[in-house]
């Protein structure tokens, strides 16, 4: 599929979720940026985007909480113990020790990166994941310095960016996926997602994608990367909180969430720097071709959500019309 996308006029390739410790796998079948053997295989990935005429960056996460003990061989880890209702799984506490572990992972993660080829990392601070669990008081009750303000709440992303800069140096393109509100109870909001992006960019951040939900399924999900995209008017979900986030640092903001027509996308262009796509790619790699070639059809893609359970089958397709086993 990178490839694909690369022939099909994509700008830039966020090449999916790599895990940066084994128990950091959010599904089955998910790459892994654990270890330098990795590093090998995963050049030859990025030698066939790099010939096909892209760009690609490795996105770097780890799933916390939000995994499952048969996936990873042991029981889930999390910023705060308690109940994963998702996925029916008890979590325990990260102690300190872990928490110093899984921020150099996440340095260790950019510096196999950068050693593969790829042209920057993006760390996943959205979705209920890891980085995300720290930021939201819904998932972080801790009474440390990783738990309670937001500036203890924001600690882990921060050390972890300040660990992959420390590999990979201050020239190579490091940005950021991060939620703007939850949508739970108690979440991270919008007004905190401002302070952390400034903070971020003040620090060098090269870029903050702007995101919102949390994965596994209910309200939140449905709200954010799963959402269904009625018309033109539904697209751009998370246009609103970019823009906040936009007048507030000077560093580039991309909108990601719902995008489908040239029309949505090229309004949201006069007011922020990039727009990012999933579902409509998975379907079609080589919708900005189309676009550029004068197709101006909005994406097929009808947002049923089905190329989102594939990932629990070890790849990702467009599932439209058919079964998922």
């Amino acid at each position: 599929m990178w490839a694909d996308l690369a022939y099909g006029g994509v700008g830039l390739i966020v090449g999916g979720y790599m895990h940066v410790l084994p128990e950091g796998q959010g599904l089955p079948g998910q790459t892994g940026i654990f270890d330098d053997q990795h590093v090998e295989p995963l050049a030859k990935l990025v030698e066939r985007v790099h010939q096909a005429g892209g760009l690609i960056a490795a996105q770097l996460a780890h799933a916390g909480r939000h995994t499952h003990a048969n996936w990873i061989g042991r029981q889930p880890l999390g910023p705060s113990g308690g109940y994963n209702q998702a996925l029916k799984e008890e979590i325990r506490e990260m102690d300190s020790d872990y928490i110093k572990k899984a921020i150099q992972a996440f340095g260790q993660g950019a510096r196999r990166a950068k050693e593969a080829g790829f042209d920057a990392v993006q760390l996943h601070a959205a979705h209920g994941y890891l980085i995300n669990q720290f930021l939201s008081p819904a998932f972080n009750q801790r009474q440390d310095e990783y738990g309670g303000s937001l500036e203890n709440r924001a600690r882990f992303c921060v050390e972890a960016y300040q660990a992959v800069r420390a590999e990979v140096g201050r020239e190579y393109p490091v940005f950021i996926k991060m939620n703007s509100d939850d949508g739970v109870p108690r979440g991270f909001t919008v007004d905190q997602a401002v302070k952390v992006a400034q903070e971020l960019a003040n620090k060098g951040m090269n870029a903050i994608e702007v995101s919102g939900g949390v994965a596994g399924g209910g309200k939140a999900h449905r709200n954010g990367p799963g959402r269904v995209v009625g018309g033109p008017e539904e697209e751009g979900y998370f246009l609103d909180n970019a823009l906040v986030i936009k007048e507030k640092v000077k560093v580039p903001v991309i909108s990601v969430g719902g995008w489908r027509s040239v029309g949505r996308i090229t309004e949201a262009l006069n007011r922020l720097d990039a727009i990012a796509m999933s579902r409509p790619l998975i379907k079609q790699p080589d919708l900005p071709a189309l676009w550029r070639a004068g197709d101006e059809s909005p994406a097929s893609c009808v947002s049923c959500g089905k190329c989102l359970a594939t990932g629990q089958q070890g790849g990702i397709y467009c599932a439209k019309g058919h079964e998922i086993p």
